[in-house]
């Protein structure tokens, strides 16, 4: 692997940017399993990951054909700790992990793509990773400090979530800056995108019965006793749940910078792997799928964000008189746990061309599957 050259960060005192690794105790998820557009999401792959030549970079992106669903995952930390060393050589400024703590609700989509590696290291660069294309916050740090450290492209939203119309259901709300029609005149102003409600967790008499469903295998007691169990040990929760309760999600973004000389050129483009690792899950519910329902509003700004999942027109109209979008739910589900973000790496920083006659910058990989990278560890050259 080639590494660029890099010079010290210069650290201010009106910067957000909190460098990982953080720790979010007491989590509570409530989570959507939807149906995905997997031809839009082979389109954004192609657009935002497979960048230049395919043999030149090593590796190509596409839609996991085998779980074609995508998360929809409403999350809510009331503690968000920074848990990295201090820095050093900053100065007087006082190092985030010395500042405090703070809170966030989060929604975002999140679905399920495949790194096929090429050529004779196929085996060994080829993972399942996880792509956001839609991801919201509350607290405006966690959005900065999203974007510029590691590349997520989270946009500050109005976010509202807690219980619903019955004990133990849920309604969660979320508005965006938008236009309501795409015109050069008309006026940014904050409009209601998602809508989710459920009924009450199961078992309950309340709702469809539908013994069909999904839940259904889980609604005794002892079944959600021995979901916690499985949560305890947090290396099986995936192969046991076949992607639904992801306990270790890898996600992949392109981090890049524009020339601010010449804006439709960028400075830096890489690919950026982060890590959220879930443990101690706990209370883990499952709703009916029957009785949730999540209405999208698609009208103007919003129709790009819309289109990543399977809807159908509802007849219920948001502002401007607009049809709203119903998604397709598959399953839905509430637990608790710990998540700490532990990991971030640089997979593939993309070559630039840097011209007046400079020479471009070269591309970098370090493209070994997380499976592997223990033993590539273990059997690899020692390290002085």
């Amino acid at each position: 692997m080639i590494k660029p050259p890099v010079i010290p960060y210069v650290q201010s005192a009106s910067s957000q940017e909190v460098p990982p690794p953080y720790h979010f105790p007491g989590v509570t998820v409530n989570a959507f399993v939807c149906d995905a557009r997997i031809d839009i999401a082979q389109a954004w792959c192609d657009r935002f990951f497979n960048l230049g030549d395919e043999a030149q970079r090593g590796f190509r992106y596409g839609p996991a054909a085998f779980w074609p669903f995508a998360l929809l995952l409403f999350i809510d930390y009331p503690v968000m700790i920074s848990a990295g060393r201090a820095p050093e050589n900053i100065g007087h400024e006082i190092p985030y992990c010395d500042r405090g703590v703070v809170s966030q609700q989060e929604v975002f989509i999140a679905i399920p793509v495949v790194r096929l590696g090429i050529g004779g290291a196929a085996l060994a660069t080829s993972t399942v990773e996880w792509m956001l294309p839609f991801i919201t916050v509350g607290n405006p740090m966690s959005a900065v400090c999203g974007r510029e450290m590691l590349g997520l492209e989270k946009l500050r939203a109005e976010i509202a979530f807690g219980e619903g119309e019955f004990p133990d259901s849920f309604h969660g709300q979320v508005s965006l800056p938008g236009w309501s029609v795409l015109d050069p005149d008309r006026m940014q102003r904050m409009l209601p995108f998602i809508d989710a409600r459920t009924g009450p967790l199961s078992p309950t008499f309340r709702g469809a019965p539908r013994e069909s469903s999904l839940y259904t295998l889980f609604r005794s007691r002892w079944a959600s006793d021995a979901i916690d169990g499985l949560g305890a040990l947090a290396n099986l929760v995936d192969s046991a749940s076949s992607g639904l309760v992801p306990t270790t999600m890898e996600t992949v973004s392109l981090k890049q910078f524009r020339d601010a000389a010449q804006p439709d050129q960028a400075l830096y483009q890489a690919l950026i792997a982060c890590r959220a690792k879930y443990s101690n899950i706990d209370n883990f519910r499952f709703y009916k799928e029957e009785d949730v329902q999540i209405a999208f509003n698609p009208q103007g700004s919003f129709a790009e964000i819309v289109r990543f999942v399977e809807t159908s027109t509802h007849g219920r109209r948001g502002q401007d008189n607009a049809p709203h979008q119903l998604a397709r739910v598959r399953a839905g589900y509430r637990f608790n746990a710990d998540i700490d973000f532990d990991q971030m790496r640089t997979l593939h920083t993309f070559s630039v061309d840097r011209g007046r006659g400079l020479p471009p910058t070269p591309a970098s990989s370090d493209l070994t599957a997380p499976w592997l990278r223990p033993w590539k560890g273990f059997f690899g050259p020692r390290r002085p």
